[in-house]
């Protein structure tokens, strides 16, 4: 029964399916673009949404038997307005932008709340409805905000750049060059305590435990986690798995300071201010180190540039990263996408390229294509 009413609460979690949508519309808008810009779309399959799903609900999983086994304790005020920044953040866009930042904000918040005369106007007419005035002190935040920069650290591993879905950019000249957005959301249900008993004085059987003298009653937290950066010139699995081991070890290290700050309160808010600049600086550092390389996906005169690899197709079997340049196609050189199917046709069930990697190596690699469709190779490249 308890059980059955916990999950009950994450499907009623209206930041969670607003998060949905959010991210059904992303991959609606990418699938659209790819198709502009390449004929037909890199990725077909939303896997933003898949992502969305899966991710955020065995992640979720992980996080609360974390939480619920070290007895996290959140304050109510303050779950009430990070859920309501979540909320707001996600509907204007900028939920995959500015996660850290509602976390961040939402506790200056409740701080600032928590130390004004407001506090005692607004609580103390609530305490009959249930609500406790327990104070729970803010450096559970700090460990917590320290998860939620493991889960992005983690989610960025096992996913960043493996979905290389290129977008067109025209440079201030009018030169083509090709980036590698990451543009992806979750919303991880996380279970936490909160002080006071005021579902069960409503309804009776919802379940309220008790930690020490205090009654807690178990809810689900949706940890807004996301990041949006465009890689312009590095691999981009190369980009995001180094960008996701900086925040693996930021977590640890805010995990430190959280922890110091149970036994030094005042120390709280720094550790927060201190994770939030570090974090910034983390995405300062990968745009800049990202910017000062030589490389650009560009056009090319002497082959064609690999922008993307459509999956289950014979390219996907081949040994073809993005980036590459394709200088010659069953032995004829090619200088364009016409140029290039028309070479790939004179042997139509059979394709045998010599390609230039971005270091300048040479290698070859061959495969057998469907037999009059040279079109389905699965090889993206700028269009002519």
């Amino acid at each position: 029964m308890t059980i059955g009413l916990l999950i009950l609460s994450l499907v009623a979690q209206p930041v969670w399916w607003i998060g949905l949508i959010r991210e059904w519309w992303t991959a609606d808008r990418r699938i659209k673009q790819e198709r502009l810009n390449f004929g037909s779309a890199v990725y077909s399959d939303k896997f933003e949404v898949r992502h969305f799903i899966l991710m955020s609900l065995s992640l979720g999983l992980l996080v609360s038997i974390v939480s619920f086994a070290v007895g996290m304790t959140v304050p109510i005020s303050w779950l009430v307005c990070y859920s309501l920044l979540a909320i707001v953040a996600i509907i204007i866009g900028l939920g995959s932008r500015l996660p850290i930042t509602v976390f961040a904000g939402s506790v200056v918040l409740y701080d600032w709340f928590n130390k004004s005369s407001l506090n005692q106007q607004i609580v103390a007419p609530m305490r009959q409805f249930g609500f406790s005035n327990e104070t729970v002190t803010i450096a559970n935040l700090a460990i917590l905000l320290a998860i939620v920069v493991f889960v992005l650290g983690f989610w960025l591993k096992r996913i960043g750049g493996r979905f290389a879905s290129p977008k067109i950019f025209a440079q201030k000249r009018g030169k083509l060059i090709a980036g590698y957005p990451f543009n992806e959301l979750l919303v991880v249900p996380a279970l936490v305590l909160v002080p006071g008993d005021f579902i069960s004085t409503h309804l009776a059987f919802w379940p309220v435990l008790s930690i020490g003298d205090t009654s807690v009653t178990p809810l689900f937290l949706p940890l807004l986690v996301g990041l949006n950066l465009t890689i312009f010139k590095q691999n981009p699995k190369t980009a995001f798995q180094r960008l996701s081991k900086t925040f693996l070890i930021l977590s640890a290290l805010v995990l430190v300071g959280g922890i110091l700050s149970l036994f030094v309160k005042s120390a709280t808010l720094i550790v927060l201010g201190l994770a939030y600049v570090c974090y910034a600086g983390c995405l300062i550092k990968a745009r800049w180190h990202d910017r000062r390389q030589s490389f650009w996906f560009s056009k090319v005169d002497h082959g064609v540039r690999v922008l993307g690899i459509r999956p289950e197709t014979p390219a996907a079997k081949m040994d073809i990263q993005v980036g590459d340049i394709i200088t010659s196609c069953n032995g004829k050189p090619v200088s364009s996408e016409t140029n290039f199917y028309e070479t790939l046709l004179l042997d139509p069930t059979y394709c045998h390229l010599k390609i230039q990697t971005p270091e300048g190596d040479f290698k070859v690699t061959e495969t057998a294509i469907f037999d009059g469709a040279p079109h389905e190779i699965g090889i993206v490249m700028f269009k002519d």
